[in-house]
């Protein structure tokens, strides 16, 4: 099992945790640790039964000792424009 973080990247951006298998986590992030919502193929953002197994455990975040892995559910282009606006 790996733990993973999952950032909304609203403006009052939330994380939650969830605890996936590692053939999941494979799939997911493959030899990276961090990953954007976009850079996954189109196949794999729509398939429901592989969202199910990721959204399945969540953890309380006072018990995780540590993560593995952060998604991002929000796209890069909005991070520029988020720090574009904090800069101004």
């Amino acid at each position: 099992m790996k733990n993973i973080e999952v950032v909304d990247g609203a403006l009052n951006s939330r994380f939650e945790i969830y605890a996936i298998e590692d053939a999941v986590f494979e799939r997911l992030f493959g030899r990276a640790d961090e990953i954007y919502i976009e850079d996954l193929s189109l196949d794999l953002q729509e398939d429901a039964d592989f969202w199910g197994q990721v959204y399945s455990r969540a953890v309380e975040r006072h018990s995780v000792k540590g993560i593995h892995g952060i998604l991002h559910t929000h796209p890069k282009a909005k991070i520029s424009i988020l720090e574009e606006s904090v800069i101004s």
